[in-house]
């Protein structure tokens, strides 16, 4: 687990363009923007799962140590997409979608669900939905599919909680009921690589 960076709202503001965002930028990662208990908390992924982290979130990254040894690995801390569904990762291939719990999960390099067994991600049950939306001082991601709208925040474990698509028959980590969770709003932020990186991640 590697720390991600928590944002808070002036930081938020200072990197958001004055000007109106028209496109999707070339990769982007994730803060929850709205108000309640997820306020402006990183979108990170972890062993295929995304999480709100308290102050701090967590991304799961790996680098080939052969790599590492030549200082080659990109950053590897935060969560970036590269376009709604996928994430910004040297080996590609990585889909976000939603499992049979309505989690929002991402799947191996070779594009295969976690789910179960290795199973190819079908795109009419889980990838569709997922889109990058303009506005004015930043993008938005979203979720529309099936008659669900949005995402929902779900606590997990001490301050942190797992991120789940808004619909009433989600299923909570632990044996917690839907209605503990709180819905919330994606910012989408231009990331910016260092000079020498052509991914966030290596491998996520």
């Amino acid at each position: 687990m590697r720390p991600s960076t928590f944002i808070p709202f002036a930081s938020l503001m200072t990197a958001a363009s004055a000007q109106p965002i028209e496109s999707q930028p070339t990769r982007f990662d994730l803060v929850a923007v709205n108000e309640g208990p997820v306020q402006y908390r990183a979108v990170s992924q972890s062993a295929s799962f995304f999480y709100l982290g308290k102050g701090k979130g967590f991304t799961d990254s790996f680098c080939p140590p052969k790599v590492e040894k030549a200082g080659h690995c990109p950053p590897g801390k935060d969560t970036v997409l590269k376009n709604a569904h996928t994430l910004d990762s040297v080996v590609g291939g990585q889909v976000i979608y939603v499992d049979s719990n309505y989690a929002v999960r991402a799947s191996g390099p070779d594009g295969r669900s976690r789910e179960t067994d290795g199973d190819s991600v079908k795109s009419n049950n889980s990838i569709d939905g997922f889109k990058y939306v303009p506005g004015s001082q930043y993008g938005t991601w979203k979720y529309q599919n099936d008659g669900v709208d949005g995402f929902l925040a779900c606590p997990y474990n001490n301050g942190i909680y797992q991120v789940f698509v808004n619909s009433p028959d989600a299923k909570p980590p632990r044996g917690q009921k839907v209605d503990s969770c709180v819905s919330f709003t994606a910012g989408a932020f231009e990331y910016d690589l260092p000079a020498n990186a052509s991914a966030a991640a290596w491998q996520y």
